[in-house]
């Protein structure tokens, strides 16, 4: 089974471990069994890799595992809706960004709470909780309760974080946020030359990711036909 993926033995027994496939019988000796049924899980698995993350495989994959097709179909159009509101945020984010920023709205008068924040960018308050943590954005502290609070041009700089993030999944980059405070530190916000380059690694990174869950969606399809119909198809060499 590993040969015939390319991949390691470890990684066949991890897909089992989380509950990718159905459990395979053992000889006596303890070696597991695979059947054309766990053929088809793992090539379904091999492909949906490159439009979801091992965790969302197992959510999906679960329900088939248990012979329940449309739940399984409707986690996976959830992803696709999921990922459609992700590119409306973006636009309104992208728009936002080739706006200038009006320093007269920079008042200590303008402040936002983390969850006004969230609300006005579409990003998760968790995430701004935590980019403050970490120092991509600097809060001020409310003197009554501690709470988090931000200005009106802090609305820009999530925007841009949260672009630059994903514009680097874009260019085959490795997400950090070293990167992130990096390229943060070096971007104009007056620059629109800058802006619509990540405006375009950043789309593309979205279309990518469509194209690829879109394929990914299709192989779990073949597989649930082939789960309810219980004929699996053999591969030559397994």
């Amino acid at each position: 089974m590993a040969q015939h993926f390319g991949i390691s033995n470890t990684t066949v027994r991890v897909y089992e471990e989380i509950g990718l496939i159905p459990q395979p019988t053992r000889t006596k000796s303890g070696y597991r069994i695979y059947t054309n049924e766990h053929v088809a899980y793992y090539a379904c698995i091999r492909i949906m890799l490159s439009g979801f993350s091992l965790t969302k495989i197992a959510k999906i994959l679960t329900p088939v595992i248990n012979k329940d097709i449309d739940t399984a179909l409707w986690l996976a159009n959830k992803a696709q809706a999921d990922l459609q509101q992700e590119k409306i945020i973006s636009q309104k984010m992208m728009e936002n960004l080739f706006e200038r920023i009006d320093k007269s709205q920079n008042s200590i008068t303008q402040l936002l709470t983390v969850t006004e924040m969230s609300k006005l960018t579409g990003v998760p308050a968790t995430t701004i909780r935590y980019w403050d943590k970490v120092g991509l954005l600097t809060a001020m502290r409310q003197t009554e309760n501690n709470y988090r609070i931000f200005t009106i041009a802090d609305i820009k700089k999530v925007h841009v974080i949260y672009a630059i993030k994903f514009a680097s999944f874009a260019s085959s980059k490795r997400y950090s946020v070293n990167i992130i405070r990096q390229q943060l530190d070096n971007f104009d916000y007056d620059n629109k030359e800058q802006i619509e380059k990540l405006a375009q690694d950043f789309y593309r990174y979205l279309d990518n990711l469509n194209r690829n869950q879109i394929k990914s969606i299709a192989a779990l399809y073949h597989l649930c036909q082939q789960v309810e119909a219980d004929i699996f198809e053999p591969l030559i060499g397994i």
